[in-house]
């Protein structure tokens, strides 16, 4: 009888956990793909800071430079705004270096992603620059984006 009592709990426990796991796996935030567009820079007649998702190359143009360099990896990321949509992290202009770097992009509901991104800030310099982090995403996943930033 004792046996059958432990194996009877030994189940239920099993059973218990296996529907937590299946619940909380539900929940769990869905990772979206993206890469990051290297060699631009925010052209100095915008004023403020440009929108967080863009969607034309049109768009894209008024808002951003290309910044070529020599070398094979001198050339900036192309972007195929008929397959592709960008969300642009920029601060204001500061004199502090500083990088952005993308913690997590995630879809946590159907309407909206979560990009979580870290701000790490140095030494000031002699000059002033615009930080800028700019992220090429799959256009099946466009939907508004809730960005929030950490700082370190």
């Amino acid at each position: 009888m004792k046996a059958k009592f432990m194996l009877f709990i030994s189940v239920a426990v099993m059973y218990c956990t296996f529907l937590c796991g299946c619940h909380t796996s539900k929940k769990m935030d869905k990772t979206i793909p993206y890469e990051v567009a290297e060699r631009y820079f925010v052209r100095n007649d915008v004023n403020g800071v440009p929108p967080t998702t863009i969607t034309s190359a049109k768009e894209f143009e008024h808002y951003f430079g290309i910044a070529t360099v020599m070398g094979p990896d001198g050339r900036p990321t192309e972007i195929d705004f008929n397959k592709s949509f960008v969300i642009c992290i920029a601060l204001e202009p500061t004199e502090t270096a500083t990088d952005l770097s993308v913690i997590s992009l995630t879809n946590t509901n159907s309407d909206q992603l979560d990009l979580r991104y870290e701000i790490k800030r140095g030494e000031k310099r002699s000059y002033t620059t615009q930080p800028l982090l700019l992220l090429i995403v799959d256009k099946k996943y466009e939907r508004p984006v809730i960005p929030e930033a950490v700082d370190k």
